[in-house]
């Protein structure tokens, strides 16, 4: 931890100091480092990286403008979304999302779709809707100030993997592609952005 910390930014370094918990401060450490490994392997850049929040907290780099970045973390595992657009990623652990998130935070018409799923994909279409509406917010750089109940996700496919997405605010489709990944075991994995130029997998870092 300390020989990580040495490479972290002096802000995000003040920011993990402050939790108490080991695994807060690994989750953050390791969200900054995979991070610079991104950068450096698709862009060649090794400089310290300076991060910056636009008006509604989504970071950027402020010296590489181009680059679009998005990170996320839940349970033991950090996710890093790397993009020449706009971008928006979401992990979610299957079982944090509850019967009490979904109706209080999901369009009516989100919360029938769960409904109308046999009982044993239900827990699984919660936390799919939540991990696109996530990584959706985030992709608009609005993050929580654009509200969930403000769009409407529809899912279509098959139960576990094959499943695609799409966004609709006031009626219309918004412009916007949307893929899942394969993440780890029990739990679910979305981006949303700008180009549907994505890879098939992700590449897996352990640090």
């Amino acid at each position: 931890m300390e020989a990580y910390l040495n490479s972290i930014s002096p802000e995000r370094r003040k920011k993990v100091l402050a939790f108490k918990s080991m695994t807060a401060k690994a989750l953050s450490v390791g969200a900054e480092v995979l991070l610079q490994h991104a950068v450096l392997k698709s862009f060649g850049i090794s400089e310290p990286l300076t991060i910056i929040k636009g008006a509604h907290g989504k970071p950027a780099l402020r010296d590489h403008a181009k680059i679009h970045f998005n990170l996320s973390h839940s349970g033991n595992f950090v996710v890093c979304a790397l993009s020449s657009q706009p971008v928006g990623v979401d992990i979610e652990q299957i079982d944090r999302v509850g019967v009490q998130l979904v109706k209080r935070f999901f369009h009516q018409e989100e919360v029938a779709w769960i409904l109308t799923q046999p009982v044993a994909n239900q827990q699984q279409g919660r936390c799919d809707l939540w991990s696109i509406k996530e990584s959706y917010m985030k992709y608009t750089g609005k993050g929580f100030a654009l509200p969930m109940k403000a769009f409407v996700v529809k899912i279509t496919g098959e139960f576990p993997e094959n499943l695609a997405a799409a966004v609709f605010e006031e009626g219309q489709q918004k412009d916007v592609f949307i893929k899942k990944y394969q993440g780890p075991a029990n739990y679910e994995l979305w981006c949303s952005g700008g180009s549907n130029q994505f890879e098939d997998a992700i590449e897996w870092v352990r640090l």
